[in-house]
């Protein structure tokens, strides 16, 4: 054992030295007893951080902390495409994804269009991963909504741990209230009650409103109202003001965050924004039940929704109750982080946050070719989007500060970073229009953002085959969007290999767009459309836009500052300062052969 430990650190030490970055302490007491810290804050590109950073935006006092006493790298170099679930299991892993098989957020496995498209963030990972190896090596796992570790069966499986879930019991809705609705609570001349019934079928639940005149004035002006679901009641809302509801265990740890966004003195209008009904996935139950005791409950996500039909003058929400759902978010991340830091039965704890990319798709207003594009509109969303970092860096201060730094080593890193996209493009268009030659094999495109698969049908004859693909890659490098080529890249599967993409299920050919241009499937006979999100990733590493983070500080780091990391590093230098094997190529085996590094 002793061997095969400083083999993994030597191991760590190379690719530190290689990356420009000092190496981690080595020392074998000193790993022997270390715990990791692995968190992951999705969408959060180098080059953004950095011009944040060099603003003085970042003033919470986390990511300082990383300068001044830890490692901090010009940038981190995902694998391509640049895609949540690819690089998160590239990271857990330490291999590409010709190796894992994770090559895309969506995919046909083994390249067959016969299949149904698979959701990468469901499906079987074709190495081992850093939680599998550090459980089959007797060390303790936690895992925090990191992709591909659901508990869907044992492999996704770590010793405890918190599923990310976008479902909600009950959809987010906007309530209205007309002064008809209120009833005066007897004895009380200054309350006046509502009840309002949410739901349908055995998901109905009832809500219970009390206004409230707190001013001793002479005169009846409600300026509060109480929300209660059950025993569970928050204190009287102002306008503007937000509240939590909880179910208890009964209901399964669910709850909801909700805002009083108008209130007339006279009730003639009340509204009440109720987010999603969201539940918390835990497991086992023992840490579902220590979250609900300690009033830790999954907020769900911003509501997207909510926020474009206000944008477009509907019944929906502001910028403002938007980007403070994504600072709930922050918070919740931040809270349940301490709380399963604070434990003693875990060796590695990983964390994913989506916050940071969240608000990139929805507020990288940057290009004045985006829809909606003014300079004062562009200010406002920049705005918005810092609070979300700047969130982001207060719960990283509040964690840092809290751990034992001698014996914990904490990493942070990123998947991907963010683009400004103004255009979405079908690369089913392009299929269309080879018509239906008699004898042609079936073809088909799977859009994963800046990137694209297209299939060719298996069995094919091979002269066929290679005459059609040859043309289809003629057809994409020649396809023009308003006089512009949207497409970069055009690579058959043979290219594809050269940058960690000879797998079958990265199929036929890869396409890469430009950055200002998304895959998306649209509408039958569009090939172009206005782009649905401001921002966008997939698109190839090469742009610095789309480099991710790398910073580390602790237990066996030393300070030091540039040089780059590789997505495919970042899982062998955590299971060297853990003293274990790195994941290895084999999923039902220990540690085995890793690709050169």
């Amino acid at each position: 054992m002793i061997f095969a430990l400083s083999g993994a650190l030597l191991l760590a030490a190379s690719i530190a030295c290689r990356s420009g970055m000092p190496p981690a302490d080595t020392g074998n007491a000193a790993a022997a007893s270390r715990r990791v810290i692995l968190i992951s804050l999705d969408g959060a590109g180098a080059s953004a951080f950095r011009e944040l950073y060099r603003q003085g935006a970042l003033d919470r006092g986390g990511f300082e902390r990383f300068f001044r006493e830890g490692q901090v790298a010009d940038a981190l170099i995902p694998v391509d495409p640049s895609l949540t679930a690819t690089n998160h299991i590239s990271l857990a892993t330490g291999f590409p994804p010709a190796v894992t098989g994770i090559v895309g957020n969506a995919f046909y496995s083994g390249g067959s269009i016969s299949a149904q498209t698979v959701n990468a963030f469901e499906a079987p990972v074709g190495t081992q991963t850093l939680w599998e190896a550090a459980r089959r090596q007797g060390r303790q796992v936690g895992v925090l909504t990191w992709p591909g570790a659901d508990a869907r069966d044992e492999r996704r499986t770590a010793s405890w741990g918190l599923v990310y879930t976008n479902a909600a019991d009950l959809e987010a809705q906007i309530l209205t209230l007309s002064g008809a609705d209120w009833k005066a609570v007897p004895g009380h001349s200054a309350r006046s009650s509502a009840q309002v019934r949410i739901g349908e079928g055995e998901g109905t639940r009832t809500l219970d409103l009390v206004a409230v005149d707190t001013e001793d004035d002479g005169e009846t002006r409600y300026d509060r109202v109480a929300v209660r679901a059950g025993q569970r009641e928050t204190a009287p809302l102002r306008a503007g003001e937000w509240g939590r509801l909880a179910w208890d265990a009964g209901e399964g740890h669910t709850s909801s965050w909700l805002k009083l966004l108008a209130l007339a003195p006279d009730l003639s209008e009340v509204r009440l924004y109720l987010g999603g009904i969201h539940r918390t996935v835990a497991y086992p139950d023992t840490f579902a039940g220590s979250l609900a005791e300690h009033s830790i409950y999954w907020p769900g996500e911003p509501d997207n929704r909510a926020l474009v039909a206000g944008w477009q003058g509907r019944a929906g929400i502001d910028l403002a109750t938007w980007t403070e759902q994504a600072e709930h978010l922050a918070a919740f991340w931040g809270e349940t982080l301490r709380f399963a830091a604070a434990r003693e039965d875990w060796d590695l704890l990983l964390s994913y946050n989506p916050v940071i990319d969240l608000a990139g798709h929805r507020l990288l207003l940057l290009d004045a070719r985006q829809a909606g594009f003014s300079p004062e509109r562009r200010d406002e969303l920049t705005r918005a989007r810092h609070r979300v970092w700047q969130a982001v860096d207060a719960e990283l201060r509040k964690l840092l500060a809290g751990l034992d730094m001698t014996r914990t080593t904490v990493v942070v890193v990123s998947d991907h970073g963010m683009v400004p996209v103004h255009t979405s493009i079908d690369p089913d268009e392009v299929l269309a229009g080879l018509g239906g030659t008699t004898g042609r094999p079936a073809v088909s495109a799977i859009a994963n953002g800046g990137a694209a698969f297209i299939y060719v049908e298996a069995g094919a004859d091979p002269a066929i085959r290679a005459s059609l693909l040859s043309d289809l890659a003629s057809r994409y490098a020649e396809w023009r969007v308003d006089g512009e080529a949207p497409i970069e890249k055009v690579l058959t599967h043979e290219e594809a290999a050269r940058i960690g993409l000879g797998h079958p299920n990265s199929g036929d050919l890869v396409l890469f767009a430009r950055p200002g241009y998304t895959f998306r499937a649209l509408p039958p006979g569009t090939a172009a459309a206005p782009a649905p999100v401001y921002g966008a990733h997939g698109h190839l590493t090469t742009h610095p836009e789309m480099q991710a983070l790398y910073m580390a500080i602790g237990a066996g780091i030393a300070p030091g500052r540039g040089g780059t990391v590789r997505a495919t590093e970042v899982a062998p230098r955590v299971a060297a300062w853990l003293g274990i094997e790195p994941p290895g190529r084999n999923p039902s085996g220990n540690a085995a052969s890793r690709p050169d590094p």
